[in-house]
């Protein structure tokens, strides 16, 4: 038997090793697929045909394509209006969390060493109290009676409480924060992690300077961690309806508010799924312009 006859035989069990690993591995994921199948994308592809018929209102659908739903959502200058506060509060949300987030996963990734997992283990367990209760605890903070207004009346500061803390715009930015940092942290600090130690002692064996080996090295390497965590936040604060409507008021409405109005309220299904996958399709505008500032800046 000549030498490529034999390398083919003795590659021939091999192959068919991987062949069943890959079998397994996919029958082991099928129920998970069939899950997330059956879960997520029956219902979106169900609500995108809904966005394409006619709604007659109070839950009355007509079987009839328009694109109607998608023009009057956009040619609403309510919804526009809306829509530039809801996309504005969340660049902003998540901005902020980059901001602060960024230095304190630093510092827990390379200082805090050996106090890394504990230090990690302390953001996670903020995340244990339940979202309802941290919104409604900033009622006891920002409320006219709350914590902020009474120590300003003991310390004679002022004569009446201050009522534009709550049930505004600056109530709803402070509350996404508090919610959305940790996750912010627990990305940046996932990506930092991946870092090899060893790259930051030899840029600086090499003369660089703290900020060039931050610059050079930390930075770029942790640039897809910035772009999830400001995807993340963006997304779920431009979805969020629930904090706007405790903290925030009539005049912090969001889209997801209009949304929930268009379903629930009058009933307009095909309204609401249109406005839906317009913000789908703005989080996919956003994602993939922020993704991209990776290579016009060059890391």
């Amino acid at each position: 038997m000549s030498a490529a006859a034999e390398t083919t035989a003795g590659a021939a069990p091999g192959v068919r090793a991987t062949k069943r690993r890959r079998r397994s591995v996919l029958l082991l994921a099928t129920p998970a697929l069939l899950v997330l199948g059956l879960a997520l994308l029956v219902p979106i592809l169900y609500l995108l045909y809904q966005s394409f018929i006619v709604g007659l209102g109070y839950g009355q659908l007509q079987n009839s394509f328009t694109l109607s739903n998608y023009t009057d959502a956009l040619k609403d200058p309510v919804n526009r209006s809306i829509a530039i506060r809801t996309f504005s509060l969340a660049a902003l949300t998540a901005t902020i969390c980059i901001l602060l987030g960024y230095p304190a996963s630093f510092f827990i990734t390379f200082r805090l060493r050996r106090a890394r997992n504990l230090a990690l283990f302390l953001v996670v367990v903020s995340l244990f109290t339940s979202y309802l209760v941290r919104l409604y605890a900033w009622y006891t903070v920002l409320g006219k009676d709350g914590l902020i207004n009474t120590a300003l009346k003991t310390l004679h500061l002022i004569d009446a409480p201050i009522g534009f803390l709550l049930f505004s715009k600056w109530a709803v930015l402070i509350a996404f924060v508090n919610v959305f940092l940790p996750f912010t942290i627990l990305i940046l600090a996932s990506a930092m992690q991946s870092i090899p130690s060893e790259l930051l002692e030899n840029s600086r064996d090499l003369g660089a300077s703290a900020f060039q080996s931050f610059t050079k090295v930390v930075l770029p390497l942790t640039t897809p961690g910035l772009v999830a965590a400001f995807a993340y936040t963006f997304v779920l604060t431009s979805g969020d309806y629930i904090t706007p409507a405790l903290l925030g008021g009539k005049q912090s409405q969001t889209l997801a508010s209009i949304v929930r109005d268009e379903f629930v309220t009058f009933g307009n299904q095909p309204a609401g799924a249109a406005l839906s996958f317009l913000m789908v399709l703005v989080f996919a505008v956003v994602y993939i312009a922020v993704s991209q500032t990776r290579r016009y800046k060059g890391l």
